[in-house]
């Protein structure tokens, strides 16, 4: 077992005793953009301020999840919501080469979390890939 890190997930209220109890499934709402890198993850902050989808609603709990360093790259989350809004077409035209490219960059620049460096993303999103047992799990608020 390698280094354990402490890092912040997001869930709606309703949702907590289900977290508590049964853990955190390696399964996504959002879209996986093509990507192998975004399958099978549970999405993490560093802290809890880098939430900015979430941060703001009241309705929102926040859990510490620990878990090993080496199941975690860090990647800007900013390049992902760009990219499917591109791909959905709701906000600009639809470009499916626009949300290609830009799910490549948000590939290509992302990195293990061994190597990730406050400041280096403007919304930095951990993957941390497989679920994540109930007894790594606290209710923090």
């Amino acid at each position: 077992m390698g280094k354990q890190v402490r890092l912040v997930h997001s869930a709606h209220r309703s949702k907590v005793e289900e977290i508590l109890k049964h853990g955190l499934k390696a399964m996504s709402e959002f879209d996986d953009l093509g990507l192998e890198m975004r399958r099978g993850v549970v999405y993490c902050w560093v802290r809890k301020e880098h939430d900015k989808m979430w941060g703001k609603e009241s309705d929102r709990a926040y859990f510490e999840v620990t878990v090993d360093e080496e199941r975690c790259r860090v990647a800007e989350m900013d390049f992902a919501s760009i990219a499917m809004v591109y791909l959905q077409g709701d906000r600009k035209p639809k470009n499916e080469e626009a949300a290609r490219l830009l799910a490549q960059v948000y590939q290509i620049t992302s990195v293990p979390l061994a190597d990730y460096a406050e400041g280096m993303f403007w919304t930095p999103e951990v993957l941390v890939k497989g679920d994540v047992d109930p007894a790594c799990i606290r209710l923090i608020s």
